[in-house]
């Protein structure tokens, strides 16, 4: 089980900016890449080359990320970035996306006039698959989708996009994909979190955007040797250590989910799980929390962080609980995609919020942001009349003592299957500092100390929040409303006998 906090604790503090949403993250990213001296190298689940420059720097060179890549490469800078593949038949739309990126990356090393091996720009498909048992069993149904996603494409987008969908052989079933968001400049920067890049990732520090386009996200900007050199050690070892070829290295302050091939998969659906650092490091603070824990999280569904969570509620009288969520999942609220995945998910979330709720009482809170106005009309994604603010964010503050920030939701895929990295931040100054920051995006007013210590942090959000629930939304003082644990249950589904991983 790892220890909250690394044993490198005495090494000096990293310098750590806290980036909140894309407004910030993105023009920061810019900047360090543009200072960029001799690599950049990361690993992204979707990297639009397309996506807009927003600081200006960035635009003095040009207006998309292809034009600042290609600026830093006629420099010398090598670029290497992993861009996630998926599934052909279960995941079309990511899929091409993917292979968007990978021919974007080949027209870059031609227009950059990139030296040999200077640019590297490729898909990564997990190669975990399903076993012959359950691929035997949903080989009709994953059939009968790849003839009507086929049936849906133009020839081109067959050939140029949608690669491997339109092959003779039978479809492979791939559960599994690298969900990571990450990236090391020269030898002193770490960009990490959870935020990919592209154009739907974008949003403003006020959210004021339509409910389908906001995009609540928190990354880090990192310069601390430690943290930087073992980031570096994961990119170069991670596709290695998925594929099942080498041992993962020991790291301290980067922890990680990370799974691989069975050597004997045939009755499993499932990968092999060589690392859950990201849950172990989740139960191991809560189990020594003192007053406070806070997650923000696109996703609450692992049961095992839900008893973790429960148990720890239960051992301390003391302890208190604020769990920032979107309202409902993504696909129901923006593209009203109900099906099984998402009935499952919200089943898990359902069953995972009431058992945690119950064990600590009104010592938790659960809340969701939605925007400061009336909605204009009734729809899936409304929260107390409001527009939601959709929660991307991956983050755990524990009291003053610990924080993690990364890729990983708290879901069993992302705690046991897909490659997630996040890393671990300790220190008084810096744990307030992030706290802070986190905190007062969410409200419109200043802070009092009351609502910022982990002492009484929760009891005083309650009321705030209480309060706003019940306010016409102009004159709520926060984005944050009470989180609706009954919102649309009536789609939610459990499915005996499927691990909750899957989704």
């Amino acid at each position: 089980m790892f220890d909250p906090l690394p044993e490198t604790q005495a090494d000096p503090v990293p310098d750590v900016d806290v980036l909140i949403t894309a407004e910030e993250a993105w023009p920061a990213f810019e900047r360090a890449v543009l200072r960029a001296q001799s690599h950049v190298h990361g690993s992204f689940r979707v990297f639009d080359l397309r996506t807009r420059l927003r600081s200006p720097e960035a635009r003095a060179v040009g207006h998309d990320w292809f034009d600042l890549l290609a600026h830093v490469i006629r420099r010398g800078v090598k670029v290497t970035i992993v861009v996630s593949d998926f599934d052909p038949v279960m995941a079309t739309p990511l899929h091409e996306l993917t292979w968007q990126t990978v021919r974007q990356g080949a027209a870059l090393t031609e227009i950059a006039d990139a030296r040999a091996g200077q640019v590297r720009i490729f898909a990564a498909l997990h190669p975990a698959r399903a076993g012959v048992l359950p691929w035997g069993m949903l080989l009709p149904a994953v059939i009968k989708r790849k003839w009507d996603q086929m049936a849906g494409l133009s020839k081109d987008r067959l050939s140029r996009q949608a690669v491997l969908l339109d092959r003779t052989v039978l479809p492979e079933l791939r559960t599994v994909t690298h969900h990571q968001k990450l990236a090391v400049i020269d030898d002193d920067t770490l960009f990490i979190g959870g935020l990919d890049l592209n154009e739907r990732r974008f949003d403003t520090l006020d959210h004021d955007r339509p409910a389908r386009e906001t995009w609540s996200d928190v990354h880090l900007m990192v310069r601390g040797k430690p943290e930087v050199a073992e980031a570096q050690l994961h990119l170069d070892s991670f596709l290695e250590v998925s594929a099942g070829r080498r041992a993962p290295p020991s790291l301290g302050r980067i922890r990680r989910t990370i799974s691989a091939p069975r050597r004997v998969q045939f009755p499993y659906l499932s990968p092999l799980t060589v690392l859950n650092e990201i849950e172990e490091t989740h139960i191991a603070s809560f189990n020594t929390a003192r007053h406070l824990i806070h997650i923000e999280t696109q996703f609450l569904r692992s049961s095992v962080i839900a008893d973790a969570l429960a148990h720890a509620a239960r051992r301390n009288p003391d302890l208190h609980l604020l769990a920032i969520l979107p309202a409902l999942p993504e696909s129901l609220a923006f593209y009203e995609e109900d099906g099984l995945d998402t009935r499952f998910g919200m089943c898990l979330q359902r069953d995972a919020v009431s058992h945690v709720q119950a064990a600590f009482g009104d010592r938790a809170l659960f809340a969701s942001p939605v925007r400061p106005v009336m909605a204009s009309r009734e729809g899936l994604a409304v929260l107390a009349g409001s527009p939601m603010v959709y929660v991307h964010n991956k983050v755990l503050v524990q009291d003053d003592d610990f924080a993690l920030i990364g890729s990983g939701n708290l879901n069993g895929r992302s705690m046991r299957w897909d490659t997630e990295a996040a890393v671990a931040l300790s220190g008084i100054d810096t744990v307030a500092r992030l706290r802070a920051r986190l905190l007062n995006h969410w409200w419109f007013d200043d802070l009092p100390a009351e609502a910022m210590e982990p002492e009484t942090l929760v009891p005083w959000w309650s009321r705030a929040i209480a309060a706003n629930a019940v306010c016409l939304p102009e004159n709520r003082t926060g984005f944050l409303v009470p989180y609706d644990p009954d919102n649309r249950a009536d789609l939610a589904q459990a499915l005996p006998g499927i691990t909750e991983n899957i989704v």
